[in-house]
């Protein structure tokens, strides 16, 4: 199992350490410009110009849709140069800000065009690097490998550019640089997604950049974070069954906030260091009092809603719903429940015996196939037969519930608060007469 999850994942991967290593170079000069979201400006009029080759008879990995790709980005590119020279009055980002919602909005014109343009979109979005092929990845090595070396060549001119007011010798290294950043984006885009190659593309950046000014040491510790963070969500949506480029836009999020952590309370100065424990203590008391406040309240005014808090709440405590039921109620909702986990679990078991088939290759016959789903299907509008009665017991339960806990937990969540307004002032007010 162990080995066919390693070897499926290895083209996967292999794409995405490559992905990383030419984005987060691309990252660094981005953050340089302070043009963050010109990546998915670019990536929209990318995915604009595949969504016309799709409506026009072209699928995206044909050499015309390619060509279709290529020529809206370099079109993007062309506004974007121009935007920092034309006017310089005004934020570049604004500009790239109209460019991506006009793309956006000409993609969903074009998209009405097509009978499939809500998988279309999903593609876009999300990406398809499992299925990303040898040759796939020989290309991208090959075209950014070429990239990176132009880039490398004349590394001081482009970061150089990066930094200097706009003007004609600017412009030039403008246009090298979202030309090339257009013909990047293009390409990670019809394997990773507009959400993945985001990612890519900043957050390594951003971690490089917190520990270090210097960019050749910013790019090998963003190197070294992307390729740790595709690493965790490739693999783990294996483990998780779930959609990999989501759960790898997931693990760049952790990676990113680890080092954030890392930086704010190990790196810094030890001053600095106990101000942001406490600012951080600070803000995850506010977090918890508002959670507190909010879900009591919550809680009292719609009862039937959904109390994730109120739930958790329950669990730790054993005080259940069912407290508040009558006797006879109290017995309906404890059958309810067992009855309704029992068919969960059956139905999570068959769907394990359906997958671990597909893994292991000893592959089902069709009518075996066909009883798994009629068993699933049967299963699940029996249990969902059993939720209505729990919810709707749960509910009753929740209208007396809602008194004794959901209005207690709304008032501890403001005395929270008042707690922590009152603590700065007395503490001013100490040092003030400290000083008196």
């Amino acid at each position: 199992m162990i080995d066919d999850v390693l070897a499926f994942a290895a083209l996967p991967l292999a794409a995405a350490i490559i992905f990383t290593g030419i984005h987060t170079w691309f990252g660094l000069q981005v953050l340089r410009r302070n043009v963050v979201f010109a990546d998915l400006a670019l990536a929209q009029v990318s995915a604009l110009g595949a969504t016309v080759a799709v409506v026009a008879g072209h699928a995206p990995s044909t050499a015309a849709g390619y060509a279709y790709t290529l020529l809206f980005a370099a079109g993007g590119a062309l506004l974007l140069t121009g935007s920092r020279s034309l006017v310089q009055s005004v934020r570049q980002e604004a500009f790239i800000g109209v460019l991506y919602v006009v793309a956006t909005a000409a993609t969903i014109l074009v998209v009405d065009r097509s009978p499939q343009g809500a998988e279309h979109v999903k593609k876009m979005l999300v990406g398809g690097i499992l299925s990303v092929s040898t040759d796939e990845v020989i290309r991208f090595t090959l075209l950014y490998a070429a990239i990176g070396a132009l880039h490398w060549a004349f590394r001081r001119r482009l970061l150089a550019a990066a930094n200097e007011a706009a003007n004609e010798r600017t412009a030039v290294w403008d246009l090298v640089f979202y030309l090339s950043f257009g013909l990047v984006v293009t390409s990670s885009v019809s394997v990773a997604g507009v959400l993945l190659v985001f990612c890519f593309l900043i957050v390594p950046a951003l971690v490089g950049s917190l520990f270090s000014s210097a960019t050749w040491a910013a790019l090998i510790i963003g190197w070294v974070a992307g390729a740790l963070a595709s690493a965790c969500g490739i693999f783990g949506s294996f483990l998780l069954d779930a959609p990999t480029g989501a759960v790898t836009v997931l693990a760049f999020a952790a990676v990113l906030v680890i080092a954030g952590g890392v930086r704010a309370f190990v790196m810094t100065p030890l001053e600095q260091r106990s101000q942001n424990r406490r600012r951080a203590l600070r803000t995850a008391s506010a977090v918890i009092c508002a959670g507190c406040v909010l879900s009591g309240a919550w809680a009292v005014i719609a009862p039937s809603g959904d109390h994730p808090l109120l739930a958790a709440i329950e669990t730790v405590s054993g005080i259940g719903p069912e407290q508040f039921l009558t006797a006879r109620e109290r017995v309906d909702f404890t059958e309810a429940a067992d009855i309704e986990r029992r068919h969960r679990t059956e139905v999570d078991r068959l769907y394990e015996l359906e997958r671990r088939s597909r893994w292991q290759g000893e592959a089902l016959s069709a009518d075996e196939v066909r009883r798994l789903a009629s068993m699933q299907q049967t299963l699940t509008e029996m249990g969902r037969g059993e939720s209505f009665v729990v919810a709707y017991l749960r509910t009753r339960a929740r209208s007396i519930e809602r008194w004794y806990i959901g209005l207690p937990l709304a008032a501890l969540g403001l005395l929270g608060f008042a707690a922590m307004a009152w603590s700065p002032t007395r503490r001013t007010g100490s040092s003030c007469a400290g000083r008196i």
